[in-house]
C-alpha cells in the first residue's frame, strides 16, 4: 500500500491540488525529490512482474490495491464466489479481484 499512497502523493503535488492541506499537515512538499527516490527504493523491492501489474491496473484505477474482508472487494464491492480463495485468508499469495482486477489486501 505504501507504493500506491507514494504515487498518489506524487500526483496531487504535481496536480497542485492539495499542496496546502499537506503543508498544513507538516509535510515539506519542497522536497520532491525525497518522494521520487522513495518511490524508486520500494519499486526496486518488488517483483518485476508485480510491479508491471500494478502499473497497468494504475491506469485504470486511482487505487490499483483494494482491501477484501469477507470476500468482498472493496475497490468493486462485488462478493467473491462462495469457493473463491478471497473468502479466506491467504498471508503468502497475491490475490487478484476476479472482477476489477485490483491487487488485495485482507482486513479484519
Amino acid at each position: 500500500m505504501f507504493l500506491q499512497d507514494l504515487l498518489t502523493l506524487k500526483k496531487e503535488i504535481q496536480d497542485f491540488q492539495v499542496v496546502e492541506q499537506y503543508e498544513e499537515m507538516g509535510f515539506a512538499l519542497d522536497k520532491k525529490e525525497r518522494i521520487e527516490e522513495s518511490i524508486k527504493e520500494v519499486t526496486e523491492k518488488l517483483d518485476p512482474e508485480l510491479y508491471h501489474r500494478f502499473l497497468q491496473i494504475a491506469v485504470k484505477y486511482d487505487r490499483p490495491l483494494a482491501p477484501v474482508k469477507n470476500g468482498v472487494c472493496y475497490g468493486c464491492f462485488v462478493s467473491a464466489p462462495t469457493g473463491s480463495k478471497l473468502v479466506t485468508e491467504h498471508q503468502d499469495i497475491i490475490e487478484f479481484c476476479n472482477h476489477c482486477g485490483r491487487i488485495l489486501y485482507h482486513i479484519a
